[in-house]
């Protein structure tokens, strides 16, 4: 997130400028700058300078997050936030694994841990969000009473570092350590490749919970640039979108379908000729949503393949995107992928699939409760990933599938959205629990004759089968994800389970 030393400078060329606003309540540079130096102030005073503090953050995307945030950031705390949609249980474990001795949270939240006031009111200064008393806390500090008058105590800036979970698709998200700033590697594509900048506007709807979020947030607001966290509707947001004129904006890929969906149906008279560029990354997209993009939008779409562990690995821009619509795109700066045999972790050449490890310059440092798999190549460090993937002779990287060896799962998926009677679809293996070979799991349009029904899941099973051999073919309401763009494979399997045994 952004410094406060950053905010002054802006606020000092545009105070009366939009910085950040959620919908609801909206900051100018100048407001930010007074807000954001209040907390910072308070939490001189609320926390001990010589204890290695830690901070999460359990809220959904505000303003007041932002505030928060950038006091913390300006203060070289150490913060990471967790996805408010979990389930308690599984925030409670995040919570435990960082031992936090600060605390963002949002008490109306419905899903808080049973234990959380109790068990984190006497190990941590505890920041509520709300407005005023939600709960009987006693022990918690309110947004309005940090953002009064304090005078800063001294204050010694720590080595910076920062924290992070990954996303967390198969269980509880893992906790790690970076101590290299991945914004610098956003804030560089944004200046070189759109001139972006002051009188820019940047739509994100991804939570601020996740790198992705608060990384490209705080990228455009060191650039000057207003930040409009978006609602997660999409609906919603094409008429910000519309409204707003916003110039720039990050959807995760699942998010960017429904996105298109509203804008060529409900919102097709809506006016977008103000974007100027769209991001998406964090899961593959299909060939269909890049038409769909170019035909709706025109050449503006730039997709990336990232991992939490190392940061933007690839991106690939229009013209990436209409020679070879499967690339993940070329290196970015600073940044070496290599394919390996999963079994020798020996090099392959351009082509064969195999295990990607990868080199970054914006690489996180290590695990902080399990080891980090890593493999040493030609003098560097390569963090392994459990991506799959091959470098084409074109000097692109291509993603074949994550924890899948022997299936192409981004081409299955592709074909198989190529019939319009499709709305979305996920290929996986073992979604019982057991190596009982590929699946994809098929939702279709509402309202389908059933001789359209019958034949779209016919044709499914025919893609899946010229991939994979022997495969099977199940029909869901929907695909879970998660709000990183990810398939909630737990999520999946238990709602699947429920759909068979009813039937």
């Amino acid at each position: 997130m952004i410094t406060l030393e950053a905010v002054r400078e802006h606020a000092a060329t545009a105070p009366d400028r939009v910085a950040v606003s959620d919908g609801q309540e909206t900051l100018t540079w100048a407001e930010l700058a007074d807000r954001v130096a209040a907390v910072r102030a308070w939490l001189t005073r609320s926390l001990d300078a010589d204890e290695s503090n830690r901070a999460m953050v359990i809220a959904g995307n505000t303003v007041r997050v932002v505030v928060a945030t950038a006091a913390l950031t300006s203060l070289g705390i150490p913060w990471v936030g967790v996805d408010p949609e979990r389930d308690g249980a599984t925030i409670g474990e995040q919570l435990a694994a960082v031992e936090p001795t600060f605390i963002v949270v949002d008490s109306s939240l419905p899903n808080l841990p049973e234990d959380f006031w109790p068990r984190w009111g006497d190990s941590a200064v505890l920041l509520d969000l709300v407005a005023f008393p939600a709960f009987d806390t006693r022990v918690t500090h309110y947004l309005a009473v940090a953002e009064g008058e304090h005078q800063p105590a001294p204050w010694v800036q720590p080595p910076f570092s920062a924290l992070g979970f990954t996303s967390g698709t198969t269980g509880t998200p893992k906790l790690f350590v970076r101590r290299k700033r991945t914004e610098n590697q956003r804030v560089a594509f944004l200046r070189d490749r759109f001139a972006f900048g002051p009188g820019d506007s940047f739509l994100i709807t991804s939570p601020l919970a996740f790198a992705s979020g608060h990384v490209w947030a705080g990228a455009a607001l060191a650039l000057g640039a207003a930040v409009r966290l978006g609602p997660p509707d999409a609906e919603a947001a094409v008429e910000v979108l519309a409204t707003e004129r916003l110039t720039g904006a990050f959807f995760v890929p699942p998010f960017l379908d429904r996105v298109l969906e509203a804008a060529t149906t409900t919102h097709r008279g809506a006016d977008l000729t103000a974007l100027r560029f769209l991001l998406t990354g964090g899961r593959h997209i299909s060939p269909r949503t890049i038409d769909q993009t170019r035909s709706r939008l025109g050449d503006l779409l730039y997709v990336y393949y990232a991992t939490t562990e190392t940061g933007i690995n690839t991106m690939a821009d229009p013209a990436d995107l209409a020679a070879a619509p499967y690339a993940a795109g070329r290196f970015m700066p600073g940044v070496t992928v290599r394919a390996l045999d999963p079994d020798t972790l020996g090099e392959l050449p351009p082509g064969r699939v195999g295990l990607l490890a990868i080199d970054s310059a914006y690489a996180m440092d290590e695990y902080v409760h399990r080891p980090l798999d890593t493999v040493e190549l030609d003098g560097r460090r390569h963090i392994l990933t459990s991506d799959y993937g091959y470098l084409g002779d074109d000097g692109r990287l291509y993603i074949t599938a994550r924890s899948e060896p022997r299936l192409d799962v981004v081409r299955v998926e592709g074909a198989i959205k190529e019939d319009p009677a499709v709305r979305d679809v996920c290929v996986t293996s073992g979604l019982d629990g057991a190596d009982t070979g590929a699946v994809a799991v098929v939702v279709l349009r509402p309202g389908l004759a059933p001789e359209l029904r019958d034949r779209a899941l016919a044709r499914a099973g025919e893609v899946l089968g010229r991939f994979a051999g022997p495969a099977r073919v199940t029909e869901a309401e929907r695909i879970p994800y998660n709000s990183a763009g990810k398939v909630a494979l737990l999520v999946l399997r238990e709602e699947l389970a429920v759909r068979l045994s009813a039937a």
